[in-house]
């Protein structure tokens, strides 16, 4: 990987609010331009979108430097008007070590929780499809998907995650007391909306709504009796019956509004979003006998989960160090790996080639002479190749590389693009 050819611009909850992190989220619909925009500047491109984070991590090969060609995309292809004075830039190296640092969970709202490392993950697949995971990148989120799973093995910031889904509804039992006799809706049957699910049948909630715009996906989630699945179109009696509404979609847009709220006279209404962009109306706020919490909202009670897990933070910082320095080594060896396999394979063309007609011309001869002819020409090939191999492994500079092409005839490496 050539010097600066790794970049990262992205926001966090660390420094920006929720309305502006909001503001450089990518509509689902407008998402397959962005990315096709995208491959006539980068070799790679990933984009890393959670709750609270939105990150572009770019790879550029030769002399440009990839935190600046992201800037000049963004801001072509992108409103940052709002969200400039909150981005942090991060190039090769301390990029790389903050992917690290996020999938292990360790600049995470909530310390060490585990599902940001199945995002990230997803975030190369997604990059993959597009045909914009360049062997450098794929090989960095490689890395770090790698010691994600290793912090949460090997040290107990993995053995007791909690989730935003699991900080909200501790808060929930902190609003209510108990839910033994309440009625929650979980609008979203996603991963955190499943989550919420799970965890409040086991604070043996009275009942359960799921609503969510595939009903199937829904369903799926009826376990018990107690578990109810309804469409999108029934969200307004869904919320109307229910004493606290959890939200958690990826809707682009507010999905509950003023027209969802049926008044009420001696019922409180607990709403939880944690979405990003935001599900519900800030405004439901002031309405009476309605309390709306954002995942904003939920930070003071997260900063108190830190705490046990905290202790862990050297161990797995170790992890990354290790990982990093295992990734150091990997990356250059990555472009002239396309070269050494090209001459090699150029080399045992030409000893296959030369040793079918030297065993031409002989004619027929003992089948042990061939056989030492073959081990011979294989060796020699191999003992020739030994050290080219070397010198381009451990030191190799880009002159090295096209030096080699051009001395022995190689043809350029197809592009992955």
């Amino acid at each position: 990987m050539t010097n600066q050819s790794l970049g990262l611009i992205g926001l966090s909850y660390k420094t920006a609010p929720i309305q502006v992190r909001e503001s450089l989220m990518i509509p689902p619909k407008q998402k397959p331009a962005f990315l096709s925009e995208a491959r006539a500047t980068f070799d790679g491109l990933a984009i890393l979108s959670t709750c609270n984070r939105m990150e572009f991590y770019g790879h550029v090969t030769g002399s440009q430097c990839a935190t600046e060609s992201l800037q000049s995309f963004l801001h072509h292809s992108l409103d940052l008007s709002n969200a400039e004075p909150y981005l942090y830039y991060k190039q090769t190296n301390d990029a790389s070590r903050h992917l690290m640092r996020v999938a292990c969970g360790l600049d995470s709202m909530v310390l060490g929780e585990s599902q940001v490392l199945g995002q990230v993950h997803e975030s190369l697949l997604s990059s993959e499809a597009a045909s914009l995971a360049s062997p450098e990148l794929r090989t960095l989120f490689r890395a770090a998907v790698k010691a994600g799973k290793r912090a949460h093995q090997e040290t107990n910031l993995g053995k007791f995650p909690v989730s935003v889904a699991s900080v909200a509804i501790e808060r929930i039992l902190l609003e209510t007391g108990s839910l033994c006799d309440l009625h929650v809706a979980v609008i979203g049957a996603g991963k955190t909306g499943s989550l919420a699910g799970k965890l409040l049948r086991k604070k043996t909630v009275a009942k359960l709504t799921i609503v969510n715009r595939d009903l199937e996906r829904a369903k799926a989630l009826e376990v018990d009796a107690c578990v109810q699945a309804v469409p999108l179109e029934e969200l307004r009696e869904a919320v109307s019956h229910a004493d606290v509404v959890i939200s958690a979609t990826d809707a682009p847009h507010m999905i509950l509004g003023p027209e969802h709220i049926v008044p009420r006279k001696d019922r409180p209404l607990l709403l939880v979003d944690l979405a990003v962009p935001r599900d519900i109306d800030p405004f439901l706020n002031e309405l009476p006998r309605v309390t709306l919490l954002d995942i904003d909202h939920l930070r003071n009670d997260i900063a108190h989960s830190k705490a046990a897990r905290e202790a862990e933070i050297p161990q797995v910082e170790k992890i990354i160090e290790k990982e990093l320095a295992l990734l150091n080594q990997r990356l250059p060896m990555i472009g002239i790996e396309p070269t050494i396999a090209a001459l090699r394979q150029k080399a045992e063309s030409i000893r296959k080639t030369e040793l079918s007609r030297i065993l031409d011309e002989l004619g027929p001869i003992d089948g042990s002479i061939a056989e030492k002819l073959e081990f011979f020409s294989s060796a020699l090939v191999n003992k020739l190749l030994h050290e080219p191999t070397l010198h381009l492994r451990r030191g190799h500079t880009d002159l090295d590389v096209q030096g080699i092409r051009r001395l022995f005839g190689l043809q350029e490496p197809r592009s992955h693009k």
